[in-house]
């Protein structure tokens, strides 16, 4: 879909996944422009550039930002061709990555066995140094001890093909100064080559997570680098000097050049595109507690928004047992796409995913060479897909080869092959409802309160029998819910987080200083965007939280901390003398409150520690319209089509175009709403309205009982 407007101050927004590279282009009146092309894996940059000359958006200096969110650095780590990387270490603690943590992926599998470390045992390198943890240093790193660990590092790097280190020494997050002497001789020797440090990366405690964090930072450094180099010129070549940037794993973006110097912090970028989108058509509808479902073709990512705002979590694992130590949006990511296969198991149960037929081959209706059964095929068979509209025609949907995907899967079932379809159907709502379930009930909340927004190329099919499923309150399905990702780029925030350890008992007069780091952290939170913002005049905004624990737990919940201490003025953050005391004891009350929100109970005659402290400073990005589609002028009619609701059932539903329905305008079901990059199911029984936003908001037209 194309609407012409004003060819100056364009705003581009780019997710460039491993299978389709998706483009979203808005002008200044609110007009957009949209892009589908095959993703270029080992050129993303080809890909990237195509969809823009293919969108009519003329490059240059009418281009006001360019965003991309990517998945190079998520696919450098699960694919495994990143750099080879050298570790330095603390003497006797060279076996850290190695031994990782006792938990196992499954408690009885005896077959079990733990992921590779990023690093061979034989690239990693003792440093004869040792820092207690008070940070006082009780092995000083001599000039001698540096100079053989920078020749070890030429040895082992000699005619590898772009190396890079990880340096993370015991204790490096209380004092730095051995890590960054290191870091120095290095550059100083070896200039060319990247170096990582954790005090900078990941500067927290818990050993092996800040190891593997760093490990990671230097295994996609070079590749990174390489990719925004190629960018950088791409964009220079076509006279696009606006703001250029990536988008982090904490939903912010950053420019092009800064990118490169932390590139671990954009291996989210892809998946934080969708969540913020999500959250900003959740808030479009005015819900402040909502369900994120971003269903593609290999999987489905699920997010929550309480209080109207996503939730993030502090760890990460990219495989079991492979931590990432960042501040980053909490999503869970379950196999359940439109490309899922399905099968059945020995034990004559009918299994959805996590196998998917991926892009190529693909579901068996691509006409691709796929043959094996997908939720696609079944949808299609069930007649919830225009074959003649898939992707705006531009792919024919073979309905004959899905069918004979699905015939033995019948057979097996002994079923007919439309109710085998409707039960493949069936189950992939189910494992998504799990995926709900996983990310509400297991954070102390209650999913029957929430609402579900939908998107991704095929979250729209399936969301209303998910809330149906599950009683929650109503889908929200945003205009594009195909590209609803590079959309997300767009109006991404700047923002910077970061995180120190402070380790403090709140019962202990230690506890005086946390205020004190809060209010330091914060300033050199919002210093550290200053220098990163797309205009210096930008707007900037700083919150903080403590992490604390019950003395003698695991692991810890972080408390939001904004008493008062943060000044909105843009004066940064401030210390709260003289009321340090009252800070104190009402973060312990807050701690108390949060623990028994998660877990059902508190245990207020404990003790309560803090761990680590943090800081987040943000600057909303430019505020823009969208009018993605205008409601009139389609010469569109709607139509009848049979439909297959439930098991057996088939039922005459309505089918329209989403571009011919104006605000407010009320479609009943059944009925299936199509676009050109997606295709909406309003079962029978409930009834999708145009909100003024021009989402869908989907709902039973008689609440059901719960």
């Amino acid at each position: 879909m194309s609407r012409t407007g004003d060819a100056t101050a364009w705003r581009v927004g780019v997710d460039n996944g491993g299978t389709f590279t998706d483009l979203v282009a808005v002008g200044p009146r609110g007009d957009v422009r949209l892009r589908k092309v095959p993703s270029t894996p080992f050129r993303p940059a080809d890909a990237t550039f195509a969809a823009l000359e293919l969108s009519g958006v003329e490059p240059g200096p009418g281009i006001d930002s360019f965003i991309l969110g990517t998945t190079i650095a998520t696919n450098v780590l699960i694919q495994r061709r990143g750099a080879p990387v050298v570790l330095l270490t603390t003497a006797g603690f060279e076996d850290v990555l190695y031994i990782q943590r006792i938990d196992r992926s499954g408690l009885y599998d005896l077959q079990w066995v733990k992921a590779e470390p990023y690093v061979p045992r034989n690239m990693v390198v003792g440093v004869a140094e040792r820092v207690l943890s008070d940070g006082s240093v009780r092995k000083p790193l001599t000039a001698e001890e540096a100079g053989r660990v920078v020749e070890r590092v030429r040895e082992l790097t000699v005619g590898e093909e772009k190396p890079a280190v990880a340096v993370s020494l015991l204790f490096s997050y209380v004092n730095d100064s051995h890590e960054q002497a290191l870091a120095e001789a290095l550059t100083a020797a070896l200039p060319d080559l990247p170096v990582s440090i954790s005090s900078e990366v990941a500067p927290v405690w818990r050993e092996y997570e800040r190891t593997n964090t760093t490990v990671m930072d230097a295994y996609v450094k070079p590749i990174v680098s390489d990719f925004t180099s190629s960018l950088a010129q791409e964009c220079t070549s076509r006279s696009m000097l606006g703001w250029n940037g990536l988008l982090r794993s904490n939903g912010g973006q950053v420019s092009l050049r800064d990118a490169a110097e932390r590139p671990v912090e954009i291996v989210l970028s892809g998946l934080a595109a969708g969540m913020i989108a999500g959250a900003h058509f959740a808030q479009a509808v005015k819900t402040d507690k909502a369900v994120t479902l971003d269903m593609g073709g290999t999987s489905a990512d699920v997010g929550v928004i309480t209080d109207g705002e996503l939730q993030f979590s502090g760890l990460f694992e990219v495989e079991f047992g492979l931590p990432l130590a960042l501040p980053i949006l909490d999503v869970t990511t379950i196999g359940a796409g439109g490309g899922s296969v399905a099968s059945v198991d020995s034990g004559g149960l009918l299994k959805v995913g996590p196998e998917s037929a991926g892009a190529v081959p693909g579901p068996a209706c691509y006409g691709l060479g796929g043959r094996a059964p997908t939720v696609t095929d079944a949808n299609l068979l069930m007649g919830r897909l225009n074959p003649d509209y898939f992707l705006n025609g531009e792919m024919r949907l073979d309905a004959r080869r899905a069918e004979r995907s699905i015939q033995p899967l019948a057979r097996a079932l002994g079923l007919d092959v439309a109710d085998a379809a409707e039960a493949v159907v069936s189950v992939s709502i189910e494992n998504m409802a799990g995926a709900i379930r996983l990310v509400t009930v297991d954070r102390g909340l209650d999913y029957r309160e929430f609402d579900l927004v939908a998107y991704g190329g095929a979250g729209p099919l399936h969301g209303a029998e998910i809330a149906l499923r599950m009683g929650m309150r109503r889908v929200v399905v945003p205009p594009n819910p195909g590209l609803v990702s590079a959309y997300g780029t767009l109006i991404a925030s700047q923002r910077v987080d970061r995180r120190v350890t402070l380790v403090r008992r709140l019962d202990h007069i230690e506890s005086e200083d946390i205020p004190v780091e809060l209010a330091r952290l914060a300033n050199e939170t919002a210093k550290e965007l200053g220098v990163q913002l797309r205009r210096v005049d930008s707007e900037v905004g700083v919150t903080t939280f403590v992490a604390c624990r019950y003395l003698g737990q695991n692991y810890e919940q972080e408390i939001r901390t904004e008493f008062g201490h943060v000044d909105r003025s843009f004066e940064l953050a401030v210390a709260i003398p003289p009321d340090a005391a009252d800070f104190v004891a009402r973060l312990a009350d807050r701690y108390h409150e949060t623990h028994k929100a998660a877990y059902g109970y508190d245990m207020r005659d404990q003790p309560i520690q803090s761990i680590y402290l943090g800081a987040t400073a943000l600057s909303p990005s430019p505020k823009m319209s969208i009018r993605p589609y205008s409601g009139e002028g389609s010469t569109h009619s709607p139509s009848v089509r049979s439909v297959l609701a439930s098991a057996g059932e088939w039922v005459d539903a309505l089918v329209v175009r989403r571009d011919c329905l104006a605000r407010g305008e009320t479609i009943n079901g059944p009925a299936v709403i199509e676009e050109a990059d997606s295709t909406t199911w309003v079962p029978p029984g409930f009834s999708a309205e145009v909100h003024e936003s021009q989402c869908l908001t989907i709902e039973p037209t008689k609440r059901q009982g719960r």
